[in-house]
């Protein structure tokens, strides 16, 4: 095992994680649709929200690098590595467009989103 291999893995592995603690902390504690009024309330919502969309932005590459480092260092063949990376990144893909979303939301001025 190389030195770039134990980085790439350390790298995917903190996207992920990333990722699945920011879905999990939605679905257990949710983010109310409309900021507080409260000043230190509205810093906590904004951080919130933030770390929301940075988690679901950098799912897609943490699921297809997840993918690609499994198959590397179990020594799967190409198809199965690639096979891999498909359904990781439907997942991811998934994810991306949740955040893309909201971001246009927020810069078209629409409003109503669920979150």
């Amino acid at each position: 095992m190389k030195f770039e291999d134990i980085i790439l893995w350390l790298v995917s592995l903190i996207g992920g994680l990333a990722m699945v603690g920011a879905r999990l902390g939605w679905m257990l504690f949710g983010v109310a649709p409309e900021p507080p009024d409260d000043p230190v309330a509205f810093g906590m919502w904004q951080r919130k929200r933030r770390w929301l969309i940075f988690s679901e932005l950098s799912a897609l590459p943490a699921f297809a690098m997840l993918a690609v480092m499994v198959g590397r260092l179990k020594g799967w063949p190409d198809l199965a590595v690639i096979l891999f990376a498909m359904a990781l990144g439907g997942l991811g893909f998934a994810f991306l467009l949740d955040a893309l979303q909201f971001l246009f939301r927020k810069r078209l001025g629409i409003g109503g989103d669920v979150r």
